[in-house]
């Protein structure tokens, strides 16, 4: 057991003294990275203390709690499990799993939508209720929802320029469901809006606006008291004021560049405190005036 310990601190000091390039301090490192090993979501819990987590492509449909702590963060497994996998979920499948967020009525939404070569024609919605991470280590869906951009006519396009089929940013705002794209060809990201999800048929969402993030976007969140959407991309963090739900990129935003890796995941702490995680495990935290430098 000490010589466990001794091992995670060493970790510890070497990423945060090896990494110093980040144009952001490091806060924190996923201690688990042969769980999390190519973590590409964020979600602050909204019933536990807990950062909720998962791999994309490649791996089994399941979730992990994450503890957040100065400097380590560490994978929340039940005492009576002998062999932790993370919270497996019953009758989902991850083909591309990218993005998680919350309906209304507080349960997690996973979204299957990552889409590299922008050929699927399986993109899914899970819904779930939201675990107790301290006991469980399964679960099940209550709802799958298959959707298709409306937009789409080939599988892939035959133009690269029209390669915006990929997505890997979901949130929930006023009972709407929004996905934004990850726009593979003129980084020109599109918004979408389900005003409602429904399952056993494939659901079409609503365009509702278009916006060049000048990077493609990678995670989204909305803060807690609802004022403020947070995108994610590899160069930039912005931040949107949600004075309207009608277009939201065309309310005032804020963006600040970014150099953290390979960014995938963004959360916000509180209204103020946002965490941003990059796949190599490593966890920064900002809050919203380090990031409203530049407005339009």
């Amino acid at each position: 057991m000490l010589l466990t310990t001794l091992l995670i601190i060493s970790f510890v000091v070497f990423a945060f003294s090896e990494n110093n390039n980040y144009s952001i301090e490091l806060y924190s490192v996923i201690i688990d990275t042969n769980l999390i090993n190519e973590g590409s979501s964020l979600l602050k819990s909204k019933n536990y203390d807990v950062i909720w987590s998962l791999n994309d492509s490649g791996d089994s449909a399941r979730i992990f709690a994450l503890k957040l702590d100065k400097n380590k963060t560490e994978i929340i497994k039940p005492e009576w499990v002998k062999k932790y996998k993370g919270i497996n979920i019953f009758d989902a499948y991850n083909v591309d799993w990218e993005a998680m967020t919350y309906d209304e009525e507080g349960n997690i939404l996973i979204c299957d939508c990552g889409n590299n070569y922008n050929y699927r024609k399986d993109l899914a919605i899970y819904k779930i209720a939201e675990p107790n991470p301290y006991y469980a280590a399964e679960t099940g869906i209550i709802a799958k929802y298959l959707f298709r951009y409306p937009d789409q006519k080939e599988f892939p396009p035959s133009s690269k320029k029209e390669w915006n089929f990929d997505a890997e940013a979901i949130f929930s705002l006023n009972k709407n469901v929004y996905i934004i794209s990850k726009s593979r060809g003129d980084l020109k990201a599109k918004l979408y809006r389900f005003k409602n999800l429904k399952p056993f048929e494939v659901n079409i969402p609503e365009i509702e606006g278009e916006f060049d993030f000048k990077s493609m976007v990678t995670d989204a969140a909305v803060s807690p008291d609802s004022k403020h959407l947070a995108v994610l991309t590899y160069n930039y963090i912005w931040i949107f004021e949600i004075k309207s739900i009608e277009n939201l990129f065309k309310n005032p935003h804020y963006f600040k560049e970014i150099s953290l890796g390979q960014c995938e995941g963004v959360t916000f702490l509180n209204e103020n405190e946002i965490l941003i995680s990059n796949e190599e495990g490593y966890i920064f935290k900002l809050t919203l005036n380090d990031i409203k430098i530049k407005t339009y």
